[in-house]
């Protein structure tokens, strides 16, 4: 008997993780009370693969009391623990909706005539804007080199399917603010 009550209460404690984020879109009750969610590093949605590989090293993480997640997380580009960089994945906060991420509030402050450039971002996830923000973010920084920019926005030009001879830097400005000019006027 009690051999049955301790599975009972272990079995859930075990898989709260993969359970949680497979069922409630990389979220557990305790990431969505504080507003984040895992998501692929590109900003789109994780699978259950990498809820997985993120569960499967969970215990490697664990080591000693967290402390190799810890140092993975204080030590890697985009703060990730090890289970994290297996499956490609990373925890992002969430921006209400109807604050959407921008850089410097720049790109909510719209003339009356404003018309968005490429009406295509609406093909793009908040998670992807916020990526591309806090890129565009880093670089005023110098933390980033202009290869990952030009990178970045080659990338994007494929998704969406546009052809633009804009800087790389301005052409990732105006993604940003086109996508948040739509969620603004909620079109």
């Amino acid at each position: 008997m009690p051999t049955v009550i301790f599975f009972l209460l272990y079995i859930p404690i075990v898989f709260y993780h993969i359970t949680f984020e497979t069922l409630m879109n990389g979220q557990t009750p305790g990431k969505l009370i504080t507003k984040i969610r895992v998501t692929n590093v590109d900003g789109s949605t994780s699978n259950f693969v990498s809820y997985f590989l993120r569960w499967v090293l969970l215990p490697i993480d664990m080591l000693p009391y967290g402390g190799v997640g810890a140092l993975f997380i204080l030590f890697t580009k985009n703060h990730q623990r090890l289970g994290d960089l297996a499956a490609g994945t990373t925890v992002v906060k969430l921006v209400p909706s109807s604050a959407k991420y921008n850089l410097d509030n720049v790109f909510n402050e719209f003339a009356a005539d404003y018309r968005p450039t490429f009406q295509q971002v609406d093909a793009l996830t908040e998670g992807q804007i916020r990526l591309i923000s806090e890129l565009l973010e880093n670089h005023s920084k110098e933390q980033v080199v202009t290869h990952s920019i030009d990178e970045l926005a080659f990338k994007i030009k494929q998704k969406l399917h546009i052809e633009s001879q804009l800087d790389s830097r301005i052409f990732l400005e105006t993604i940003v603010k086109d996508y948040n000019y739509f969620a603004i006027m909620e079109i």
